[in-house]
């Protein structure tokens, strides 16, 4: 049957009821007019019909733009974690570790276009959709064939349900070699990190006004608030981690201590990725 609610993270006040109806009668007419053997494996449902409608659009959508012929990647990696986890500190590691030159497509930098901005601004959400879209695009733009790193994605159970059509639709040409690395800390550590990043960044910032030399840091109510920083924490293991362990059903699955000194996490890094022994 298909989903009748309202998209995930979605209200009232930011989804318009009849673009919401348009989008369910189109999601009908779409599984009528595709062969339900397509999402169909094993005898269940691969994805949910709303993942498979939108995929087909964001598809439609990344292929017609400038009328380009796909490559695939040769492999993608998402990279995710807990707030305060290191991505950015040890996605360079994971990088090594995995022999992947080039640098990683980042969310949080794609999302920093003045359009998001605005929309981010006026309380809007960026939909899932819309987020995919992008990335997908940025993806086949810089890859060309090679492998990369996507650091930030997915957040979501119907965007882990998107990287898996994805990799269904790759097998038809040249398979995507696909793994998932999760950093993960205890709450106590990752509020400690998160506040620790907004000291440092206001200090800094004091630094730069005072002296006018050097660049102003972006300080995060996350960082300088101990209940925001706990509420974020909160919803990564909810509902991220949640959603980012479905990962395990397609892709090589490591999930990472990322508690101790940068030298500690760095051999877990190379120690679990080089053996190739990925978390069942």
């Amino acid at each position: 049957m298909l989903n009748l609610a309202l998209p995930e993270g979605s209200t009232l006040g930011n989804w318009k009821i009849g673009e919401h109806l348009k989008m369910l009668s189109e999601s009908i007419n779409f599984l009528k007019n595709k062969n339900y053997e397509e999402f169909v494996e094993d005898g269940r449902l691969i994805v949910s019909p709303e993942a498979a409608f939108l995929f087909d659009r964001i598809w439609e959508k990344t292929a017609q733009k400038g009328a380009r012929k796909i490559v695939f990647p040769e492999q993608i990696v998402w990279v995710n974690g807990a707030p305060g986890a290191g991505k950015g500190t040890n996605t360079r590691d994971i990088m090594r570790a995995l022999r992947i030159p080039r640098h990683p497509i980042v969310i949080s930098d794609l999302l920093n276009d003045e359009k998001f901005k605005q929309k981010i601004d006026r309380g809007e959400l960026i939909d899932d959709e819309e987020v995919t879209l992008l990335l997908f695009e940025k993806i086949f733009e810089e890859t060309r064939g090679k492998g990369i790193i996507v650091d930030g994605f997915p957040r979501s159970k119907i965007q882990v349900e998107f990287i898996e059509l994805l990799q269904k639709k790759s097998e038809k040409t040249v398979p995507i070699k696909m793994a998932s690395v999760i950093l993960l800390i205890d709450e106590k550590t990752s509020i400690q990190r998160q506040l620790f990043r907004g000291q440092i960044a206001i200090e800094n910032n004091k630094k730069v006004a005072q002296e006018g030399v050097g660049q102003l840091m972006e300080v995060r109510k996350t960082d300088s608030n101990p209940d925001i920083a706990h509420a974020r924490y909160n919803t990564f293991y909810e509902e991220t981690y949640e959603a980012i362990k479905l990962l395990k059903r397609f892709t090589d699955h490591y999930e990472i201590d990322a508690k101790g000194s940068f030298d500690e996490v760095r051999e877990r890094i190379f120690e679990k990725l080089k053996k190739g022994l990925p978390d069942k």
